[in-house]
């Protein structure tokens, strides 16, 4: 038995990366992919005919033509992931949101609620600890290899610009978002790497304290272009989390332990640059991967790492036509369909909503002068209210009464 998989939406996170792996899954038979669905019609029935899936315009309609479908993978922009997914539970399929699981934790509470008055599980999809090269770090940390984790620290410049010359910072004004498809740097990339740094430290934060700024002076421009965080840990790491968009800025993340640590300049790239005490000094650790070619595509197999114990991981997906970025997609399509056909909850879900929870932190330590937020957050955010009477006020209806 395969559960019966939908997509709902068909910009290009879906075109480069959610339909060709979901084809790729359907053809080895993990899955069946049933149809599409998006409102630029035209976008719908060129997609469909190309993956020959039936397409539609509206979800309702897709939904009552194919009452087997059970999953609906959702592929839109973040302010419609809440509204959406409420509907779709409601209907009685999974569902499985792209990142950010939504614009705020009220949002995220909706998909929550829905989806267990309905009885049906959630996904959210988060793909970068399910890469290999992640994979395999995580299970380096968790098996000791590094010792205890101190710190984790992620810096990634994005779409560098160069500054204006006459530069002038501000932070966070009204309005927070003009609600388009983006929601920020804290909550695109951000999203993927604050979940990568509770990984890494294998531990929950506990307090972040941040600043988020804005520098281009366009006043169409309402996200920020840099942030930096300063993340506790329950576990007694520290995190460093910053972003950028201007000025040339460094690229690395970093996990230091107190046996060892792995400082990665290129952490898109298949190496892993570890490293380890060897009595007084500090060694290169070999890595080594396997790989084949399946029509036409450069497959990992596996990955092994000449620790003691040696760690090796073994790709899942080794069989199928899928390169190593698109292994994480793969396993999020995979954890939901699974939770549909076992009635057992997928591997991440509540996980996305941390992650939005941790950039809530960030904005609202920035609002107020760097001062440390507290976590788990337990009441709305100034942040939050101020992002949500924007959005009452720009279409005529509270945000999360969908």
């Amino acid at each position: 038995m395969k559960a019966k998989v939908a997509v709902l939406g068909c910009g290009r996170p879906s075109q480069k990366w959610h339909l060709p792996t979901m084809r790729e899954l359907a053809k080895r038979g993990e899955i069946d992919f049933v149809a599409l669905c998006d409102m630029d019609e035209p976008l719908a029935r060129k997609t469909g005919e190309t993956y020959g899936v039936p397409w539609y315009a509206s979800a309702e309609r897709m939904l009552d033509k194919h009452p087997d479908i059970s999953v609906v993978d959702i592929v839109t922009g973040d302010p419609t992931h809440h509204g959406i997914a409420k509907m779709i539970a409601e209907r009685g399929r999974h569902v499985m949101v792209e990142k950010p699981m939504a614009l705020t934790l009220p949002c995220c509470d909706v998909i929550i609620d829905a989806c267990r008055r309905n009885g049906v599980h959630f996904e959210v999809a988060e793909n970068y600890f399910r890469m290999p090269k992640q994979r395999a770090i995580v299970e380096l940390i968790r098996a000791g290899i590094l010792g205890d984790v101190v710190r984790v620290c992620f810096v990634e410049p994005k779409a560098q610009r160069s500054f204006e010359q006459k530069a002038t910072h501000r932070g966070l004004t009204r309005p927070f978002s003009k609600f388009g498809a983006y929601s920020g740097m804290c909550m695109d990339m951000g999203a993927h790497r604050l979940s990568q740094l509770r990984f890494y430290a294998q531990s929950e934060p506990t307090q972040i304290a941040g600043t988020v700024r804005r520098y281009r002076s366009n006043p169409d421009i309402v996200h920020e272009d840099w942030a930096h965080a300063l993340i506790d840990f329950e576990s007694g790491a520290v995190g460093i989390y910053e972003t950028s968009r201007l000025g040339e800025a460094p690229k690395y993340c970093q996990i230091a332990g107190t046996l060892g640590g792995i400082l990665d300049t290129d952490y898109f790239g298949p190496d892993i640059p570890l490293r380890l005490r060897m009595g007084e000094e500090m060694q290169d650790i070999p890595v080594r991967t396997e790989r084949r070619r399946i029509d036409g595509v450069d497959v990992l197999q596996r990955i092994v790492v000449h620790t003691d114990p040696e760690i090796v991981y073994e790709n899942p997906f080794r069989h199928c036509a899928i390169n190593d970025w698109c292994v994480g997609h793969a396993s999020e399509i995979l954890s939901i369909a699974n939770a549909a056909l076992k009635d057992e909850p997928p591997e991440y879900g509540i996980g996305g909503r941390k992650d939005v929870e941790m950039a809530m932190a960030i904005y609202e330590s920035s609002l107020h002068g760097m001062a440390p937020v507290q976590l788990p957050i337990k009441s709305m955010t100034s942040y939050e209210r101020a992002l949500h009477e924007d959005f009452e006020r720009q279409y005529g209806r509270p945000i999360d009464k969908v």
